[in-house]
């Protein structure tokens, strides 16, 4: 079963796309920054033949889903996070989730989702997400890399998925071809929201929230953007406060573990949806 819908909400216009068995339970992916729903186009398959629906989105003004009507306005995180919410049980009929499976600032967003809706959602998982606090060494670079986009578009897009995307492999090679393709789909207007609200986020104090559910936190071993510690240092700090938080590295994955490696994501993301923990 496919379905693709346009829900309006708060001036913006999301794609949305809910596919797979009809009576499946919901995994609801959420893609990187300058990405869009495709970093998933393995992931989806492989959940769907586990019995899992999926359910994906584009960001504002990311592929699909144009910038906003007002050009004027701006989003937070928790702005998104509540978009989120909206789209579930518009696209799906239903607020109930498996699963949020968040990827780079997909991944802040499903740990915030967890921590407003503990109730709706089972577990999540969240890849190579930038820290539970906006870190503050990267806000003059965002500057940057905004300023970027408007002079050399194309340049930031090389320089974006050769950050997240190492290695010197014909695969290697292949997965940064198709990464590429992505990244030049995100409008300006899209990448300065989404750049903007990643600059302003803390949830530190809020991590308790996700205590009545289970947690994966996924690093990626050649991850350009996010260091290995500080999602050892997320899930840690999860479990202290109260919740059920693995943590896992992919030790040979760049920033998007969904393309980069994705037979091995695959096989510790359905591990994880089974119940059992992460092999040694």
């Amino acid at each position: 079963m496919e379905t693709t819908q346009t829900i309006d909400i708060d001036g913006i216009a999301y794609y949305t796309f809910l596919s797979g068995p009809a009576n499946g339970p919901v995994a609801f992916l959420v893609h990187a920054l300058m990405s869009n729903h495709h970093m998933f186009d393995s992931t989806i398959p492989a959940l769907h033949s586990a019995g899992y629906r999926t359910l994906v989105f584009d960001h504002i003004g990311h592929n699909l889903t144009p910038p906003p009507s007002d050009s004027t306005r701006r989003y937070s995180t928790e702005d998104i996070v509540h978009h989120m919410h909206v789209l579930v049980p518009a696209a799906t009929g239903s607020s109930k989730l498996k699963a949020v499976i968040g990827c780079s600032i997909g991944g802040v967003l499903a740990l915030r989702y967890g921590m407003l809706y503990p109730t709706e959602v089972e577990s999540i998982l969240s890849l190579c997400a930038p820290g539970i606090t906006s870190p503050s060494a990267t806000k003059t670079l965002w500057s940057e890399r905004i300023d970027l986009f408007q002079r050399e578009r194309e340049q930031l897009c090389q320089e974006t998925v050769a950050r997240w995307l190492p290695g010197e492999t014909p695969h290697d090679e292949a997965v940064r071809a198709s990464a590429l393709e992505l990244v030049r789909t995100c409008s300006f207007e899209g990448y300065k929201i989404l750049a903007d609200a990643i600059r302003g986020y803390d949830y530190a104090a809020e991590l308790g929230k996700l205590k009545d559910m289970r947690c994966l936190v996924l690093a990626g071993g050649r991850d350009g953007a996010v260091s290995v510690e500080v999602l050892r240092e997320l899930a840690e700090a999860i479990e202290r406060e109260g919740g059920d938080a693995q943590f896992g590295v992919m030790v040979d994955a760049g920033h998007l573990p969904p393309m980069h490696r994705a037979e091995d994501f695959e096989r510790i993301a359905l591990r994880f949806l089974d119940g059992r923990k992460m092999e040694a």
